[in-house]
Formats: C-alpha cells, sequence, structure tokens
C-alpha cells in the first residue's frame, strides 16, 4: 500500500532578536579615531570570518517568521520506504529518502544548488545504522555512522563530512565528526522531560586545523568572490550548557593571509561568552607591515551579517604605536631623551620610500631606498 502526499506546509524559522542594550564603548580620542573608519571595519570582518566558522548555525535561533513550502511525497508503509522533495524555488532543491528493514536504517538527503547565505551548497548526506532494543521490544539506542559525496560549495569540491553518533537514554553522543577540516565531539543530553531538542544540554568541543579562509568564509555563507580572502584558521572552541544560556569559550588564530584589503601575518582571538553576546578577551592582528591591531569589547552573533550594526561595540587601537592612514605607515616612538618622535613612510615603487619625521616640534622630509643584497 502506497500513499502520495502533495501539500503545502508551513515551517517556522526563527531569527530572534537579543534584546539586550548595547550601551556605547567609553574611549580616549585616540581609540575613537581607531574605532571609526577603515581600521575598524576591516579588522572587525576578520574577526567574524574567523569566530562564525565555529559550527555556530548548530546553536538554536527562535522563530518569529513564517514561510509557506511545497512539497511532494511518497510514503510506502508496506515496505517502510518514504520520499520527499522540497522545491526551494530560487533557494534550491532538497530531497530526502528514508527506508527500514528490520533493525537496520537508512536515510539519504540530496542539497541541489541550496543556498545558504550568499554560498551555493551541493552534496549528497547519507547516513546508516542499527536500531538497538530492549527484550521487551523497547528501543534503547540508536548507533549509526553519517557521510557526503560529491560535495560542492560555491561550485568548487570540498572535503567530505563524516561522523559515528549513537542517540540513548541520555542524548545524542558525537563520537567523532569532521566536516573540511574541522572536528566535532562531544554530546547533546537531553533535558530533564526526556526530549532531546526542545531545550537540551550542550557539551561540545570544536577543532579547526590549518582551514583555509576562503572555504570557512563559504561554510558560514560568505560567498569569497565577494571579498579577497586567503591564509589558514586553526583553534579550539567549546560550547557548553543548556540552549538558554549556552556558554562558549574560543581560542583562534590565523597566519599568512588577507581579508578585503588587510594583509597579515599573524591573527589570533580568545572569546568567552553567553550565545549570542561574545566578549574579547585577547585579540590582536599584525599586518604585515609592521602595525598591530588590538581588539576589545563585544559583539552579538545574531547580527555577525551587519557588521554596522549598534549591538557590535568593538574598538580597535595600536598594539605597538604604528597606524596605516591609506598607504602612509605612522609610527610614534620616544628617544633616549623622553621626546616624542613621530614618523611617516609613504612606499614608493622600486624598494624606495619617501618618508617625513617629526621631533620635538622640527620637522625632516627624506627619501630612502632599500638595497638588498
Amino acid at each position: 500500500m502506497s500513499w502520495y502526499l502533495n501539500k503545502s506546509r508551513t515551517f517556522q524559522r526563527n531569527i530572534k532578536p537579543c534584546g539586550k542594550d548595547f550601551s556605547n564603548v567609553p574611549s580616549t580620542p585616540r581609540q575613537a579615531a581607531w574605532y571609526s573608519g577603515k581600521a575598524r571595519d576591516k579588522t572587525f570582518r576578520i574577526l567574524i570570518l574567523l569566530f562564525s566558522c565555529a559550527g555556530l548555525s548548530i546553536l538554536p535561533k527562535e522563530s518569529l517568521a513564517q514561510e509557506t513550502k511545497t512539497f511532494d511525497g511518497r510514503i510506502d508503509f508496506f515496505s517502510q520506504y518514504a520520499t520527499f522533495i522540497f522545491d526551494l524555488k530560487e533557494q534550491g532543491i532538497l530531497s530526502a529518502a528514508g527506508n527500514k528493514q528490520g533493525d537496520n536504517y537508512s536515510i539519504h538527503l540530496s542539497l541541489k544548488h541550496v543556498r545558504f547565505g550568499n554560498s551555493d551548497i551541493s552534496c549528497d548526506f547519507y547516513s546508516s545504522g542499527i536500531i538497538i532494543k530492549a527484550e521487551n521490544g523497547k528501543i534503547k539506542a540508536v548507533k549509526g555512522k553519517a557521510w557526503t559525496q560529491a560535495s560542492l560549495l560555491n561550485f568548487k569540491p570540498l572535503k567530505e563530512f563524516s561522523a559515528d553518533y549513537e542517540i540513548n537514554d541520555s542524548g545524542l553522543t558525537i563520537k567523532a565528526l569532521s566536516w573540511a577540516d574541522i572536528e566535532i565531539k562531544g554530546e547533546i543530553k537531553k533535558n530533564p522531560d526526556g526530549t532531546l531538542f526542545s531545550n537540551p544540554d550542550f557539551d561540545l568541543y570544536l577543532t579547526i586545523k590549518e582551514m583555509a579562509l576562503d572555504e570557512l568564509a563559504g561554510l558560514i555563507g560568505i560567498n569569497p568572490k565577494d571579498t579577497a580572502l586567503s591564509g589558514k584558521v586553526s583553534g579550539e572552541i567549546r560550547l557548553k550548557g543548556p540552549k538558554e544560556a549556552i556558554k562558549i569559550e574560543a581560542k583562534l588564530t590565523a597566519t599568512n593571509g588577507q581579508a578585503g584589503e588587510v594583509k597579515f601575518n599573524s591573527a589570533k582571538f580568545n572569546l568567552e561568552g553567553i550565545f549570542p553576546v561574545m566578549r574579547l578577551e585577547d585579540a590582536q592582528i599584525n599586518e604585515i607591515n609592521g602595525a598591530a591591531y588590538e581588539l576589545k569589547g563585544q559583539f552579538n552573533l545574531l547580527e555577525l551579517s551587519n557588521f554596522g550594526s549598534p549591538q557590535h561595540q568593538v574598538t580597535v587601537h595600536s598594539a605597538n604605536n604604528i597606524m596605516l592612514i591609506q598607504d602612509w605607515i605612522i609610527k610614534h616612538n620616544i628617544d633616549y631623551e623622553g621626546r616624542d618622535i613621530v614618523e611617516a613612510a609613504y612606499p614608493l615603487k622600486n624598494n624606495q620610500a619617501l618618508k617625513m619625521r617629526i621631533k620635538n616640534q622640527d620637522e625632516t622630509l627624506g627619501w630612502q631606498k632599500t638595497v638588498k643584497f
């Protein structure tokens, strides 16, 4: 016997405003100058790109809006087989199929050019496993594996997903999960009423190993074509606590990369907070021209797509008395007599530079050529 479906179904998609009041972070005039303009904007974009990779899409977001999607489906109760096709129109096509034979099951999901943010994702997702029952026939646990094939991110091959998992009375245990260069281990525990996903308790560890920055951007819905991206990202992130108050701790680093107009040798971001508000505990970006920036403040993970949101209160200032204004490199030093020295250098072609120096109200203008031996 088969049952055919062709109907509309209403899905809930939630984006809940944070509801917190982020007052302006006090700053000195010098800090305020760094906060405004390109310096803050460019460095903050790097922060967003690095941190968002953490698999934060698994965090819950409550829905305020409704969307109506149409699907076609077929359920065969005799053979215990079901298929569904969701036509998301300009957002792509998602199809799902499931089969159960005895205590064994298999699932197949197919994503065809599904839009995620500004990214385009295609892949075939598979999962299979066994249902373990007690003597009385009650289900004790479900053990299985999951993997992907033919994965494409923005029409380019992506490293495949694989996972080992178990669902039992305590919740979901992720024994091993890897996707691209991200690995996840840990548990999502059931709440006291015995349900897994209504209000779960997270205890997850995420590890990122030398992941390409442009690939990371694609996974979080940022199309690398929108800005120049290069470099490698590594780090660790922990998610712990109930859904309503998940504590996040993150330590991330990036090396030899570029984000937009910023070219950096290294960058580090140590953060912690209660979702969705994160605090910058120790964050610094070291550009290849010698300038180093420190970032302080807090930002809202639910507003990552809006860099200009008032819920982001991040200040950026010089960490080594070197500033970059357009193509000018400005340095501030103090000589052995305790007097201020300000130097400005403008790079020219053929290893040449135009330099200006201000010391004790005296100005010097010069030209420099660097010769390599």
